[in-house]
């Protein structure tokens, strides 16, 4: 009687898992999309992933391929306007192989423009000289 009644349970549970999965792939299982639907995974980036996009928009890509132009107007009044604009460098080819001498020439290009464009501000203390103010800590 024991073994008859955990059998029909087991049944009974297994049966309801499988009832409208039969031949389903697991992206149409209905069961699992409730779960753990697939869809926010192909949508949605993490915060990681949406701050390096947002980096490579914002500074690397303005920074590496671009050219820096400064246009100089004096207008009629006497007054000089300075203007600065990134302009885009035509790419060659975009079917060549990456090498690493071309991100290190890209990198380098890029620490000169931020190092220029950073020039007059001032600069955050580093976390050296934060420790050495400390009380109890610093010198």
């Amino acid at each position: 009687m024991r073994h008859s009644l955990t059998l029909s349970i087991a049944l009974l549970l297994f049966g309801g898992c499988a009832a409208n999965t039969t031949g389903v792939t697991p992206s149409q299982n209905k069961n699992l999309n409730v779960v753990s639907p697939n869809s926010t995974v192909e949508n949605e980036d993490g915060a990681m992933q949406r701050a390096l996009d947002r980096w490579l928009k914002e500074e690397w890509t303005p920074l590496t391929e671009g050219e820096k132009v400064t246009t100089t107007k004096t207008m009629p009044d006497g007054k000089v306007v300075v203007e600065e604009k990134i302009i885009e460098v035509s790419k060659a080819d975009t079917n060549q192989t990456f090498t690493l001498q071309k991100f290190v020439d890209k990198w380098k290009v890029y620490q000169e423009n931020k190092e220029k464009m950073n020039a007059g501000k001032p600069k955050d203390p580093s976390h050296i000289d934060m420790l050495n103010r400390m009380p109890l800590i610093g010198k």
